[in-house]
């Protein structure tokens, strides 16, 4: 539970600066963000064009829903009524959380070097927070059904590592800035954390 606290802490702080930051419009925030997708575009190729625009898109929406609702039944499978519960609460109620952010911020996206044009706003990143929320909830499902604890390691490792390839395409294809992709990760890894602690304090008395 104590790595559970301080994994929650440690996201919703990071979440929060990078809130105000925004908020504030601070200058050098907008200067980083710059600044590393300069480095990012200078890099890039035409083979990465073709993987990166095709591999962002498996959190698009109907795919997100789509990891949902596999995520959910696995969990029903595998688990109980209690777990059920954390992870479709975890989902549905990050997934609006984020939506709501980015209406009340309304962060412009990125308007040059774009691979993909997106609607809506910037801050933070819908696929970036929709990857840590899914693959966060299935690192948890993992650990509770999971037998071997390097299988449950490694595939710990996966998750986390696909979680920031679908962060790093996001700011590739030009959809959104560094820090949205940061604070995305953050929130939806802050809103899996959180929930997780909740249930495991008042579920296991």
């Amino acid at each position: 539970m104590k790595k559970t606290k301080i994994l929650f802490s440690t996201s919703l702080l990071i979440f929060l600066i990078l809130l105000v930051l925004i908020i504030t419009n601070a200058r050098f925030i907008q200067s980083a963000d710059n600044g590393m997708r300069s480095i990012v575009n200078v890099h890039r190729t035409t083979v990465w064009n073709t993987f990166f625009t095709n591999f962002t898109q498996i959190f698009n929406t109907k795919e997100t829903l789509i990891w949902i609702v596999v995520t959910i039944v696995f969990s029903w499978i595998m688990t109980d009524q209690a777990f059920i519960l954390q992870v479709a609460i975890t989902l549905f109620s990050g997934m609006l959380l984020n939506r709501v952010i980015k209406v009340l911020i309304r962060r412009p996206r990125p308007s040059s070097d774009i691979l993909m044009h997106y609607p809506s706003y910037s801050f933070p990143s819908g696929h970036s927070c929709a990857a840590a929320l899914v693959l966060g909830c299935l690192i948890l499902l993992t650990w509770r059904v999971g037998k071997r604890k390097w299988a449950n390691e490694l595939i710990t490792v996966c998750f986390i590592g696909l979680a920031l390839m679908v962060g790093f395409s996001r700011v590739y294809v030009g959809a959104h800035y560094p820090s949205d992709v940061l604070a995305g990760l953050c929130l939806g890894n802050a809103i899996v954390t959180g929930y997780q602690w909740l249930f495991m304090k008042y579920t296991h008395r």
